[in-house]
Formats: C-alpha cells, sequence, structure tokens
C-alpha cells in the first residue's frame, strides 16, 4: 500500500454526525465493518470503515449509543447515494442484526468481479491487478474488539475503503463494454433486501464436528455432553468455543474418555491449563454423559421421473456451454437448484414465462431463455 490514507478516528456523535455530513454532501461514498467472528461467542460490529471522495474515516461503535449511528444509517439508506461496498453480504446482514440498518444504492465490486468472469474476486488481487495497489493482509485475522488499536490496524481497516470507488469505476467501464453492467444492478438490488435471520439452537449441531458423526452409542453421547458443555462456556466467556477446546480433542475424549487428570493432560490440545479450569467437571461429565438425541435420517426425495432427468442433463448442458461462452462460473450464470426447478416443471417449460415462473429471472432468463427451451424441447 503505497499512500498514506491518514484516517479520521471517529468515537463521538458529532464526529458520526460529521461524517455522515461528509457522505451526503459528496454524494457517494464507500462502506465496510469489521467484526470480531474469530475471538468472541456474541460478533458484533467493530469498526466502520467509510471513505468520501478523499476523506477516510474509521467509527468506533463499541464507544457509541447504538443510537448515535443513526445519522449514518441515514445517509446508507439513501438511494440515490452510491455505497461501494465488497463482497457486501455479510456486512448487510450484521449492520441488519445490530442496528436495523438498510443498505440501499448498493454497488458491490465482487459482484462485478464474478460478473466479468474474473477467477480472483477477492479485493486484494483486484485492487492489485486494476489498479497497482497491493494491501498488506497482515491484520486480516486481527481482534477488532480490542481498544487500543494499533495505528497500522487502522490504516489496514481503512484500506478497505479507500479504493473502492476507483476499482468500481474500472470494472463498470469493462461491464459496460460488455453488455454486462445491467445484470450487477440487479444482483445489487437482491443483495440490498438480504437480512439476517436468527436460528434457533440445532440439537444436532455436535454433529458437525469432523469425525462426529461416526461414533455410536456413549461415544455418541460423550460428543454431545462436551459439545454443549463447550458451547455453554463458550458463551459465559464470550469467546469463540475453539478457545475453550479443540474439535479434535472433544473426539479424542469421546473415543478414549481418560480415568483421572494426569490422563486427561496427556490428551492432545487439552493441556495443564485446561485440567486446572475444567478437569473435575470433565471427568464427571465423561463418567455420566448425557443421551444424544436420535440421529434424523432425512426422508428420501423420490428419484425424478426419466423424463425430468433428461432435461435436467440438457439444461445444466445447455448452462454450462452458455457460462463458458461469456467466460462465467456456470453456478452464478445459473445455480443448479434453478436449473433443476427448469427440469422438474410439469408441463415442461415451452415459453419465457414459464421458466420465469420455474424461478429463471432476469438477465439469466434474457441470457438463456432461448437455450434452455431449446434443451428442453430436444431433451
Amino acid at each position: 500500500m503505497s499512500e498514506d490514507l491518514r484516517p479520521k478516528w471517529i468515537d463521538t456523535p458529532d464526529g458520526v454526525r460529521e461524517a455522515a455530513g461528509i457522505c451526503t454532501r459528496t454524494g457517494r461514498f464507500a462502506l465496510d465493518t469489521e467484526a470480531d467472528s474469530m475471538h468472541s461467542y456474541f460478533h458484533k460490529v467493530c469498526l466502520i470503515q467509510l471513505t468520501a471522495d478523499n476523506h477516510h474515516m474509521i467509527i468506533d461503535p463499541l464507544a457509541l449509543d447504538s443510537s448515535d449511528l443513526d445519522p449514518l444509517w441515514k445517509v446508507v439508506g439513501d438511494a440515490e447515494i452510491p455505497v461501494f461496498m465488497h463482497g457486501a453480504d455479510y456486512d448487510i446482514r450484521v449492520l441488519d442484526r445490530d442496528y436495523a440498518a438498510r443498505v440501499r444504492g448498493l454497488v458491490d465490486t465482487q459482484i462485478m468481479a464474478q460478473i466479468l468472469g474474473e477467477e480472483k474476486t477477492g479485493l486484494a488481487a483486484l485492487l492489485e491487478k486494476e489498479l497497482d495497489v497491493h494491501l498488506d493482509k497482515r491484520y486480516q485475522r486481527a481482534d477488532w474488539g480490542r481498544r487500543p488499536l494499533k495505528g497500522a490496524q487502522i490504516d489496514y481497516a481503512a484500506a478497505d475503503t479507500a479504493y473502492l470507488e476507483r476499482l468500481a469505476v474500472r470494472l463498470r467501464a469493462r461491464l459496460q463494454n460488455l453488455g454486462r453492467f445491467s445484470w450487477t444492478e440487479e444482483e445489487f438490488e437482491k443483495l440490498e433486501l438480504v437480512r439476517h435471520n436468527s436460528s434457533e439452537p440445532d440439537p444436532a449441531a455436535f454433529e458437525r464436528i469432523k469425525g462426529a458423526r461416526a461414533l455410536r452409542g456413549l461415544e455418541r453421547d460423550r460428543i454431545f455432553t462436551l459439545h454443549g458443555w463447550r458451547e455453554g462456556c463458550a458463551r459465559s466467556q464470550d469467546v469463540p468455543p475453539f478457545k475453550i477446546l479443540g474439535n479434535k480433542s472433544l473426539i479424542a475424549m469421546a473415543q478414549e474418555p481418560p480415568e483421572d487428570l494426569d490422563a486427561l493432560a496427556e490428551v492432545d490440545g487439552v493441556g495443564a491449563h485446561a485440567v486446572r479450569r475444567w478437569g473435575p467437571d470433565l471427568l464427571r461429565l465423561l463418567q455420566k454423559p448425557k443421551s444424544a438425541p436420535e440421529r434424523v435420517r432425512p426422508e428420501r426425495t423420490p428419484a425424478p421421473e426419466a423424463a425430468v432427468r433428461r432435461r435436467l442433463k440438457s439444461v445444466l448442458a445447455a448452462r454450462d456451454a452458455k457460462a463458458e461462452a461469456l467466460g462465467l462460473q456456470a453456478g452464478l450464470l445459473c445455480p443448479k437448484g434453478c436449473a433443476e426447478s427448469v427440469a422438474a416443471s410439469i408441463p415442461p417449460c415451452s415459453s419465457l414465462d414459464d421458466l420465469a415462473e420455474a424461478g429463471l429471472t432476469g438477465w439469466r432468463l434474457q441470457v438463456l431463455g432461448d437455450n434452455f427451451l431449446t434443451a428442453i424441447a430436444e431433451a
């Protein structure tokens, strides 16, 4: 990174109002967030980065009341003011979760790169290719919830928005030359509608631990019990579960439960500190584990009829050929689920309206419609 960005640190309500005013007067701005998802159990937004013209601003939401940020959310939600972001899906979800904020006027440079058919769509790769800007990524896994932050961390965070507008301008020109910019506008509008979904606790979450699904009987009861214990510890301390004990340690104890504290200390990844802190609790849980819930076996989906299979094969072949011709990922051009819906339609799709009803809409319908109708007719 060659430029000295000199970002302004903002941790007062007046500072937020000033930042929002700059974004409004500029009429466009770049936005990003940093969260502590790798360092806490209850993830939260720890930084909000803004760039408007040559103003680089870092807002510290941890030093502010939620309502102090309302002036910013007003401008973020103004559809007349473009908001440049990169890979905005996660940011949009956490802003909705933490602040009920809505992003309008989105311009997502990652979506632009995907629709251009770029192989590497990460921000660092795109900035290097398009602008010859080299980002320093050493703080990619930093704990953004800690205070104070180092000056180099603040500079790193500012760089994530500093070049987004310039990058968007370059990518837009390429998209317009290909006649694809309207495709990205459709994708922007869809992404603006994304919301955070709170999921209910999953009693079978322990089965997502690698190796857990192979366990049976008491071993399965133990991994279920250990997983639940670890989740409780992580919640109470607001740390990621892996900082309590790693998955490999849980599996090892579930398969061969240690008989005493000395044996517990020998389990790979446990160590003396964990034994001192949780040793007796772990031994007690392993001796009398809770019963794991019965494994729910998914209902078998009936195999599609031969005619549907033929249509799906033909539709996917048409999709893949068109994707190759356009230089796009096949799954971006038409997700497999959409192709399956098209193939399964009864009676078979015979018009563009039929395809739209089956889920192929917008620019994808424009690009693939005729090809899919031909493929269905010939299947």
